[in-house]
């Protein structure tokens, strides 16, 4: 065993280096959200609708530890058998609740976006953004389900409360819609009590623990109205297992909302089945693209992780526009043509960064990835989703002023420092401007910077009060 110090010291090593490689992926990956298509296209189909689902529930319960003499016992029995009756209708919604989730999911335009983790060992988040112009997720036009209950009370379909595929089209056809989504539910409920080791002072005792169970599973069938035929069936499972031993804080959450979590993942998973849904991407750049860029590298990094892509395409274009065969920043440019979906510029970009350095790993991927994303968008094509071309600014004034070479006034904004007309400290002073501001380099001695000024200006500052910005 370690002693104490060593402990200490171990721990603190294994955070030292968290921090460090987090602090180096900031900004180095850009995660965001793509589109992707479903399992199951269902082509030419523009209007759905969702029926309750068939409902068939089970519940079971324990008798908690402790009853000890016959009259307990008795009770008991009376109990759990009252207990019985009430459970049996206790899911009975459940169909309905099914129903209205996977309505919910399909309605909503950027389904599958949400937080993305951030800082140090994830603990962060941050919102999660797509950056491709027309791509959305609600695809169909769904029809309400109180609707399709008026058409079933009208056609005498509403006192068995169940539909084949039969009638589940003849309902399509008076709603006027291309599909329809029909299936079964089942809900299970396990409330039981086990016994566990514990260990106190070296001594070891048991424990009585309530767990509680909660399974769903759910089915499905898609009907395409115009000829009845069933066009695409999936499956769903969802589990919740919950724990509380004596001594335990808190209570259990409800059988319903137990229940209620789970119907809320296999409506998600239906719906993934035939509707698109964004999917979060974490894209990698090449930032070893030499010393001569590291300032544009830096700016790249950054404008990547405040998801101002713009910016980073200058930098990455600027350093192209010098360096025309640099393969890293070929690539770079690819990358962000891949995150806005323009993905024939990206395969362009990939394909000539992988022609520069064909035995980078990173390069041969992305084009593989790429690829395989075309194929999805295709697909999507048929949906009626067309993605709208991004387009990068980055005329030759940006590029120029992107590449240029900047020094750096020392000191705070309060600060104010000569810029003289000549490189000499006797003559006259131009103006004077704060510490902390940028200024292009024009010429340098070993004393002095000469600089243009934002008003296009020039002069001479001495070279202690300025730095070169790397």
């Amino acid at each position: 065993m370690w002693s104490q110090p060593k402990r200490v010291w171990y721990f603190w090593l294994c955070c030292t280096l968290a921090v460090f490689l987090t602090g180096r992926a900031t900004g180095q990956d850009l995660q965001c959200f793509v589109l992707t298509p479903p399992d199951q296209i269902l082509t030419g189909v523009k209007q759905i609708a969702i029926a309750d689902f068939n409902v068939t529930s089970s519940f079971a319960e324990d008798e908690a530890p402790g009853r000890k003499n016959t009259l307990d016992k008795i009770l008991g029995a009376v109990e759990k058998g009252a207990a019985a009756e009430r459970n049996k209708a206790r899911f009975n919604d459940a169909g309905r609740k099914l129903s209205d989730l996977m309505t919910a999911a399909l309605i909503k335009k950027d389904r599958g976006v949400g937080a993305v983790s951030t800082g140090f060992l994830g603990l962060g988040s941050k919102e999660g953004k797509s950056f491709q112009t027309g791509a959305y997720t609600n695809i169909f036009r769904v029809i309400e389900r109180s609707q399709i209950q008026q058409v079933m009370n009208e056609l005498q379909l509403a006192q068995t409360g169940l539909l084949d595929e039969s009638s589940a089209a003849q309902v399509g056809r008076v709603l006027g819609v291309d599909a329809i989504v029909m299936g079964n539910v089942n809900v299970s409920f396990q409330d039981r009590w086990v016994q566990e080791q514990r260990e106190k002072d070296k001594k070891k005792y048991q424990v009585n623990c309530e767990k509680r169970d909660a399974n769903v599973s759910a089915s499905i069938r898609l009907i395409k109205v115009e000829t009845g035929e069933v066009i695409g069936t999936h499956d769903s499972q969802s589990k919740q297992e919950k724990k509380k031993c004596e001594g335990d804080y808190g209570d259990l959450p409800l059988p319903e909302a137990m229940v209620d979590q789970c119907l809320e993942k296999v409506a998600d998973e239906l719906v993934d089945y035939f509707a698109p849904e964004f999917v979060l991407q974490k894209l990698k750049f090449e930032y070893d693209m030499g010393d001569d860029y590291k300032r544009q590298t830096e700016t790249a990094k950054r404008a990547i992780k405040d998801y101002d892509l713009d910016t980073a395409f200058l930098q990455f274009a600027a350093i192209v526009e010098q360096d025309p065969y640099n393969h890293a920043a070929n690539f770079n440019l690819g990358v962000l043509h891949e995150a806005v979906g323009n993905y024939k510029k990206a395969q362009e970009k990939y394909g000539f960064a992988f022609s520069l350095k064909s035995d980078e790993g990173k390069y041969r991927d992305a084009q593989k990835r790429l690829t395989k994303q075309a194929a999805f968008w295709d697909q999507l094509n048929t949906l009626g989703i067309v993605l709208a071309e991004h387009e990068f600014n980055a005329n030759p004034v940006e590029l120029a002023s992107a590449t240029v070479t900047k020094v750096v006034t020392k000191g705070s904004t309060s600060t104010r420092h000569e810029i003289k007309t000549e490189p000499n400290a006797a003559s006259a002073t131009l103006v004077k401007v704060p510490g902390g501001i940028e200024l292009e380099l024009l010429e340098s001695s070993k004393e002095w910077f000469k600089v243009k000024l934002p008003d296009g200006k020039q002069g001479f500052i001495s070279a202690s009060l300025a730095q070169v910005r790397k």
